[in-house]
This record gives C-alpha cells, sequence and structure tokens, in this order.
C-alpha cells in the first residue's frame, strides 16, 4: 500500500512487489531489485521483435542517429541491441550505421557491425572521428577464433584505409551499469520535459551548488505529489546532459548530481 505517489515515485515505503516488477517475454526475463528503485523504470521505445532467444535475438531498434531517411536500425543479437541503446545514449555520437559495407574475405565475405562516428573536443564535423566496431560475446570469440581471425584482419585493413579505427567489442564493454542507466534515461529524454520546470530545477541546483535527487525535490517542492511530478523532469534534465551525475554507477535517488558545465 502506498501513502502518496511520491511513495511510488522515489521508492519510499514500497512493497518489494512493487519494487520489483517482472517482465517475461519469451525466454527472457527482466527484473527490478528493490535496490533500482529510482521512479519509474521503463522499457525504451517499442522495437519490432522478430525473433527470441537467449542470445540470437532479431529486431529493429528506433533511433536518431541513423543516416538519413532512417527511423530504425536491425539488430541481429541481444549484445548488438545493447549496443545500439548505448550509441543513442552517448552524447559524443553523431551518427551511426549497422552493416555499413561488405568486404570480401577467402571465398565468402564479411560485414562489419556498425559505423559509428564521435564528435571530437572541437564539436567541429570536419574533425569527427570513426570508428567501425564488431560486436561479439567474449565466449564466441573464443569459440570461433579461427574462423573470425581472417575477418576482423580484413575490417581492420578496411578501416586504416578509410582513416577510421576498427575495433572489437564484448559483452565486458557494453553491459556495465552505464547500461542500465541508458535503458532507464532514454524514455524520459524521449518524452521531453516543460521548459519552466526544468529552468527552476536547474536553477535550484545552481544554488545548492551540489545534491542528490531526493534532497533537490525536496528542496523543490514540499507537496509529494509535486515533488513526484518533478522526478520524471529530473530525469528527463539527466538523461539530456543538463544536470551531469556519474554514469558509470546506477543512478538513484541518493546518486549526487550537479550542474552540467
Amino acid at each position: 500500500r502506498l501513502s502518496s505517489p511520491t511513495d511510488l515515485a522515489l521508492g519510499v515505503g514500497m512493497c518489494s512487489k512493487a519494487l520489483r516488477p517482472l517482465t517475461t517475454v519469451g525466454a527472457t526475463t527482466y527484473s527490478f531489485p528493490n535496490t533500482d528503485a529510482t521512479g519509474f523504470p521503463r522499457p525504451l521505445p517499442p522495437a519490432r521483435k522478430i525473433g527470441l532467444g537467449r542470445r540470437a535475438l532479431a529486431g529493429l531498434q528506433p533511433s536518431k542517429k541513423l543516416p538519413e531517411g532512417a527511423s530504425s536500425a536491425k539488430f541481429e543479437s541481444s549484445l548488438e541491441r545493447d549496443f545500439f541503446v548505448l550509441l543513442e545514449f552517448n552524447a559524443d555520437v553523431i551518427s551511426w550505421e549497422p552493416q555499413p559495407v561488405r568486404l570480401e574475405v577467402g571465398p565468402g565475405s564479411y560485414v562489419p557491425d556498425v559505423l559509428v562516428t564521435f564528435a571530437t573536443e572541437s564539436r567541429q564535423l570536419e574533425d569527427a572521428r570513426s570508428v567501425l566496431y564488431e560486436v561479439k560475446f567474449r565466449d564466441e570469440l573464443k569459440e570461433k577464433w579461427a574462423a573470425l581471425k581472417p575477418r576482423l584482419q580484413a575490417g581492420r585493413r578496411y578501416a586504416r584505409e578509410q582513416g577510421w579505427r576498427f575495433r572489437t567489442i564484448t559483452e565486458r564493454e557494453i553491459r556495465t551499469p552505464l547500461l542500465w542507466n541508458a535503458k532507464f534515461l532514454l524514455p524520459y529524454r524521449e518524452d521531453g520535459a516543460p521548459d519552466a520546470d526544468c529552468e527552476r530545477l536547474l536553477r535550484l541546483l545552481d544554488s545548492l551548488g551540489e545534491a542528490t535527487p531526493r534532497d533537490l525535490l525536496s528542496a523543490a517542492a514540499q507537496d509529494r505529489w509535486e515533488q513526484a511530478r518533478l522526478l520524471s523532469v529530473l530525469w528527463y534534465l539527466v538523461a539530456s546532459r543538463l544536470i551531469a551525475t556519474d554514469l558509470t554507477q546506477r543512478v538513484t535517488m541518493t546518486s549526487r548530481i550537479w550542474s552540467h558545465e
């Protein structure tokens, strides 16, 4: 039983069942333990699922950073999908293009997973750098190394010829607390927030210098219903990088936050 909407939004006085929603899709179950009570964890915008398995997962990931005319990108594994989510969330990623080129390798061919264009410190498009990525599970790399090695070498040679970098990336780099934050915060970024509410919280945080989400909301309003309403505004500001926090750690109501410089 919840005494107010803020109890739900702030993760206060919630029963363990409310804090641990379970969603099952085919063979995959998602759960949110009560230590993750940061508001309303919601799924990303729907991606059309074509198939589902422990790893073999195909579907479409919505994106605003794809080449002109494209609004979604096909993923062919759960790890690839997770990497696409990180690219969409990464403020330094200008654009990304899945399966950008087909390379001839021996009697067959090889298609790298994604080409990513990153902004540099100058933030000028002409200074952007590109990285060609292959996304693989670590055990797959080990088990199929003999077959994969010539393909990866071809990808590295091609990237070098284009003035790009080539990188193989695995679940060790992808499935981190940053991925959890990306999946949690991206829906809030998509929803947007009223300008007046954004300015209100930003001015207040400027005056505080540093706070936690719980402390900022408490300073912004005494009414718990109003605090609950402002919570989504706060997460929008964090997702949009207007409020800074350590995104390498899971965001919670006690995370340290400050104004983005």
